[in-house]
């Protein structure tokens, strides 16, 4: 699946300023109405250059206001994915400071840490461990952290998406009730026709 928004902004930094207006001028999302009309006039002046130049436009303005606006909605939407990458590796960088502080706790496991030290000696050390620790996370803003759910959308960064190959599905063809209807009243008439018809040809029989 490709991303409209990447594919426009491939275009812009190609400098392929007809391709990335003729998807841009559709979008709904960050852009406003009198934006989406002079990327679209943009879009039909490269297109149609001589009819818009026989109604009077100016060609080269309108062109460059399209570029202008599908320019700007490019380098926002690079920023805006610059910033959610970096909310959520900030997010996973405090959960594993977190997670190593959390550890802290067991350092009197380590030999190394704990040797020569009387159980006074220990609790001094844990104290002021823990000081440490509040400190780390209240100048790192460990406790603040984004919600699971909401760093996978970032990280996916969802949007309006384009499937790269295109499938066609068949439909039912829609049953007009009235239609359905009519051809059952017409299926009993030529039913009933028929049943008088051999009744009169038994009565004819009879009588002769």
């Amino acid at each position: 699946m490709v991303k409209k928004s990447d594919i426009v902004r491939e275009a812009v930094r190609e400098q392929d300023w007809k391709k990335a207006l003729q998807i841009a001028k559709d979008f709904r999302i960050g852009v406003t109405q009198e934006q989406r009309s002079k990327m679209a006039r943009a879009y039909e002046c490269i297109v149609h250059p001589d009819f818009y130049q026989q109604i009077g436009v100016d060609i080269p303005d309108a062109i460059g206001q399209g570029k202008a606006i599908v320019k700007e909605y490019a380098g926002s939407m690079e920023r805006k994915s610059t910033m959610m990458k970096w909310d959520v590796k900030h997010d996973r960088a405090k959960r594993v400071i977190d997670a190593f502080l959390e550890n802290a706790g067991y350092w009197q496991e380590i030999e190394d840490l704990s040797a020569g030290l009387t159980d006074e000696d220990k609790e001094l050390v844990n104290a002021e461990v823990a000081l440490m620790i509040a400190s780390i996370r209240k100048r790192y803003k460990l406790q603040e952290r984004l919600p699971e759910q909401e760093a996978q959308i970032q990280a996916k960064e969802s949007e309006t998406v384009i499937p790269t190959e295109k499938s066609e599905e068949t439909l039912p063809e829609p049953v007009n009730e009235d239609k359905g209807q009519e051809k059952e009243k017409q299926t009993r008439k030529a039913s009933t026709g028929e049943k008088k018809e051999s009744s009169r040809r038994k009565k004819k029989e009879g009588n002769t």
